[in-house]
């Protein structure tokens, strides 16, 4: 890594409730590497057109792009800016795959290296958060509160590195794609120091955004060993099988020291065999195990779901619903609209096809949006489509529970039409989605995912 010294502008159409990933934090860390390496920087956070005529001017553009609806900011500044300024030096840090399927210059051109896969770099911009926390506006705070109503102080939650990327290679996920299937890590003295530099500046609620905070336990348990005098508050990211194993061998007390509140648990379904068809990351017999103790546990668990992930059916649904209204939070144990995952009859995020994923080329459904989102659904597998009702159930109790999450989506008309005079038994999911508008689509498809995630379909 070699970096020369000039000055550049960021510019971050932010875009962070239509996409997830480690690759959406691009502008702070490279802001972070970059002002390290002595460059001037200018970061421009949350971009809109209508900001064209105030951008700073600078040696080097970098626009970040990690998002599908990002997509028409792309290419407005990759021909405004040259247009406005007379500088053609204009290039993108992200999603690699965005901005090669648009013919975009990647930030490799303009640096020599990709900054979101390089080791020096990399661990130089996490080591540099603390410093640079106060130059950031959003801090995609969207992404990084504590989920939970009992835990909402009133306080920033601070992201923060302790390793970048993850090999696991899930097929859904960009992230691990766009990492090269690679983990960049701080050793456990470096995090150490990383966090106490944190709490001297008076930042102690903190969300981990390392891919899998626990996939060494051991070092998972180190650091918060030695910063558990120092009264944080944690939240952090791990798989089902290393949170369990670390549960194991650490135990309840231990924990309770360490100032872990909440514990994202990419669970995404229940179903055995599309769990296995996600990737090695997952494991329902682990999730399980866990869900079975996580009232012994001093910290709560949030179960991130995933609908309509490639095979998904109304069977792979009902079994979800069966797991979550065990084991799921309620609608009032969390803020805002994250009452939709993690929760009794929260679908969770919606499956977004990526370019560049290996599964991408074989996908076979329908794409209701060219811009897919996760917070709607953009894509419904051929799978779902073709699931067939055997059977309905008109209980009470499951249709009361079905509709007030039908109310929270804005979908009890839809399900209340779909109960009293449309769907039968036999009939496919197809035949209640055919023909629709894109807005109707969306919104059958919701409201028959939730009648699956309750049973009153099977």
């Amino acid at each position: 890594m070699e970096l020369r010294f000039m000055k550049i502008n960021i510019i971050d159409p932010s875009s962070t409730e239509f996409n997830r990933g480690s690759f959406c934090y691009a502008p702070y860390l490279l802001y972070n590497g970059l002002k390290e390496a002595g460059n001037e920087v200018i970061l421009t956070e949350t971009f809109i057109p209508e900001d064209l005529d105030k951008i700073a001017s600078a040696d080097a553009y970098v626009i970040c792009l990690w998002s599908y609806p990002q997509f028409e900011a792309a290419l407005l500044l990759a021909q405004m800016i040259p247009f406005s300024t007379g500088n053609k030096q204009v290039y993108y840090v992200g999603y690699k795959h965005f901005a090669e399927s648009l013919g975009l210059p990647y930030v490799d051109d303009l640096l020599g290296f990709d900054p979101l896969q390089d080791k020096t770099f990399l661990r130089s911009a996490m080591q540099a958060y603390p410093r640079y926390y106060k130059d950031f506006k959003r801090l995609l705070l969207s992404d990084c509160d504590m989920h939970l109503q009992s835990l909402e102080k009133g306080e920033k939650v601070y992201p923060l590195f302790t390793t970048y990327g993850c090999p696991n290679g899930c097929a859904f996920c960009p992230s691990t794609e766009n990492c090269g299937l690679s983990r960049i890590q701080l050793s456990v003295e470096e995090t150490v120091s990383l966090l106490e530099r944190c709490y001297s500046i008076g930042v102690k609620s903190i969300h981990f955004t390392d891919e899998d905070f626990f996939f060494n336990i051991d070092r998972a348990a180190s650091i918060l060993q030695q910063v558990a005098h120092l009264d944080f508050h944690f939240i952090a990211l791990g798989s089902s099988r290393k949170v369990k194993r670390f549960v194991d061998k650490y135990g309840i007390d231990f924990i309770k020291s360490t100032g872990l509140e909440v514990v994202e648990v990419g669970f995404e379904t229940a179903a055995e065999d599309l769990s296995h068809d996600m990737g090695f990351g997952k494991s329902v017999d682990f999730c399980r195990q866990l869900a079975e103790i996580q009232h012994t546990l001093p910290f709560k668990i949030f179960w991130l779901v995933q609908t309509f992930f490639p095979g998904e059916t109304i069977k792979s649904l009902n079994e979800t619903g069966l797991f979550m209204q065990q084991f799921g939070l309620s609608k009032d144990e969390v803020v805002g609209r994250l009452k939709t995952n993690g929760t009794t009859g929260g679908l969770g995020q919606y499956f977004q096809p990526y370019v560049g994923l290996k599964i991408y080329k074989d996908l076979d459904g329908i794409f209701l949006t060219e811009r897919p989102i996760r917070l709607v659904p953009s894509y419904i597998p051929q799978s779902f489509l073709d699931s067939k009702i055997t059977g309905i159930s008109r209980k009470i109790e499951l249709l009361d529970a079905a509709f007030i999450w039908g109310s929270i989506y804005n979908v009890s008309t839809e399900m209340r039409e779909l109960i009293v005079q449309k769907i039968q038994v036999g009939d496919t999911i197809s035949k209640h989605l055919a023909g629709l508008p894109v807005f109707e689509t969306m919104k059958k498809a919701i409201s028959l995912a939730i009648l699956s995630r309750f049973g009153i379909i099977i």
